[in-house]
């Protein structure tokens, strides 16, 4: 159990998102495996905030962190994507996800698939991260010469840890959407 270093909230580790100082600025610290003392942030733009006021007194922006924490974790998401790809865990493509039982996992829908697309494979219960990327993104992460609007990984082994990562850039960019 850790505790969030702004709001107090205790949690599991892999809950929140890990900082380390460097250069005197936060960093955030996704792998968890940078060293130096490290301070746990709930994924909020709120926790971000206070955490960022409270440490570092105006020398750096809360909103610059924010932007940075949600651009490290799209590449780390698309990483993540790629290592799992490797290992042969993913289901690539509408018709092969449309087939899918009931498993728990996350699904990618790519910006560019079409909104009809999106609520078909919408019902299956999973955890979506949707407009996110495009589907070349998707495409490249996977090392395919074509576009890949829909992905699917399952929550196991390699997959449950993307699957955390998903559920903390899902909050961030709903606190985002809540500010604008």
């Amino acid at each position: 159990m850790r505790r969030c270093f702004s709001c107090r909230k205790e949690d599991d580790n892999e809950k929140f998102i890990r900082f380390v100082e460097f250069e005197g600025k936060p960093l955030p610290d996704l792998n968890r495996k940078l060293p130096g003392r490290g301070f746990n942030v709930c994924p909020s733009y709120d926790c971000i905030k206070v955490f960022v006021k409270k440490r570092y007194r105006g020398k750096v922006s809360p909103d610059e962190v924010y932007r940075d924490v949600i651009s490290r974790l799209k590449k780390y998401l698309l990483h993540l994507l790629s290592l799992s790809h490797k290992t042969g865990v993913t289901v690539v493509g509408q018709d092969s996800i449309k087939e899918l039982g009931e498993r728990e996992g996350v699904l990618f829908l790519a910006s560019d698939l079409s909104s009809k697309t999106k609520e078909r494979l919408k019902r299956k219960g999973f955890l979506v991260v949707e407009d996110v990327f495009t589907s070349e993104e998707l495409g490249n992460a996977l090392r395919k010469d074509r576009r890949a609007g829909a992905v699917f990984v399952e929550k196991a082994g390699l997959g449950r840890k993307l699957y955390e990562q998903a559920e903390k850039l899902l909050k961030l960019l709903g606190d985002a959407y809540g500010k604008a």
